[in-house]
């Protein structure tokens, strides 16, 4: 079988799931205009089809588009969190008919309906890079990714953070901090993401409290030294007046928690400057969850 061949059976198992993904987002849409008995067997039929579509997406987005995987796989299950909540509900809390008891059901359906939408978005992603695989396809397909464990030596293409901000730029540290993961330079990847998080937690305050008033600039910038805080300081006023945030606080538990994991406190003898990251570690600091679970906090904020 030729690489080109090869790489018209993937892009067809792509758009089969493509497919199949829109199938089960109308069946999400339309519970939303079901009587009860058909609810629940549009309910039935989705939890049967979405279960088998996501055993055959996982293997190719681990493979083609490893960068998203992490995002791919938190948006159906997690185990890292304070609690449920619009923020970290999952598609499997939807499985396992977990519904928001002061919310109608169609408040949880239309959460679950945004978890699939941005998976299949994901599914998507990989189409274009079947173009990337050209020389190893054979090989590729031989391993067969949508049966088997994924093989990860085949992606060409790394992105650390897989987000297309609305400020551009935002977008042009993204293509820094992914130039710089994909290189290796894990020390300049990872400050550079603390410089993201730190301006989209300032945003976020200041979304909150305008600049109007001294008192409410003096909670994210230091007057005396003229400068915007750090991290720590930032994610300590969010914690401090969280009663002041129209969000669950639940959520904001889970972003403080994820915070203190990526920015830990320091003591008086520690170094003070960065011991070398590696890929693994940095990715535990979960970046590109932060920065997404900031960006919804702020466009809800905006609303």
């Amino acid at each position: 079988m030729t690489g080109e061949n090869n790489s018209d059976s993937v892009k067809k198992e792509i758009a089969d799931l493509t497919r199949i993904g829109n199938e089960l987002l109308d069946l999400l849409e339309d519970n939303a205009v079901s009587s009860e008995r058909e609810y629940q067997k549009k309910r039935n039929m989705f939890i049967a089809e979405y279960n088998k579509w996501y055993a055959r997406c996982l293997p190719i987005i681990r493979s083609m588009i490893p960068d998203g995987a992490i995002r791919f796989e938190s948006l159906h299950h997690t185990t890292k969190r304070s609690g449920t909540n619009e923020y970290t509900y999952t598609i499997q809390d939807y499985i396992h008919g977990i519904y928001f008891k002061d919310k109608p059901k169609s408040y949880t359906d239309s959460i679950a309906l945004k978890r699939l939408k941005e998976q299949n978005i994901i599914l998507q992603n990989a189409l274009p890079r079947t173009n990337d695989f050209s020389f190893e396809m054979e090989k590729f397909v031989k391993i067969n990714p949508i049966r088997s464990q994924p093989s990860y030596s085949i992606s060409k293409q790394e992105k650390f953070v897989d987000i297309d901000f609305p400020d551009e730029h935002y977008n042009s540290i993204r293509t820094e901090i992914n130039s710089s993961f994909k290189r290796g330079f894990t020390i300049s990847a990872y400050l550079l993401s603390r410089e993201l998080i730190r301006n989209l937690l300032l945003d976020m305050l200041r979304k909150r409290f305008p600049p109007t008033s001294a008192e409410n600039v003096s909670l994210y910038y230091d007057l005396q030294n003229n400068s915007h805080k750090e991290i720590r300081a930032l994610s300590g006023v969010i914690k401090e007046r969280k009663d002041d945030f129209d969000i669950n606080p639940e959520a904001l538990d889970h972003l403080i928690e994820m915070i203190e994991i990526m920015e830990p406190k320091t003591k008086p003898a520690s170094h003070s400057f960065l011991t070398i990251p590696t890929r693994e570690n940095i990715e535990k600091y979960r970046i590109e969850e932060i920065a997404k679970l900031l960006l919804e906090m702020i466009e809800f904020m905006a609303k």
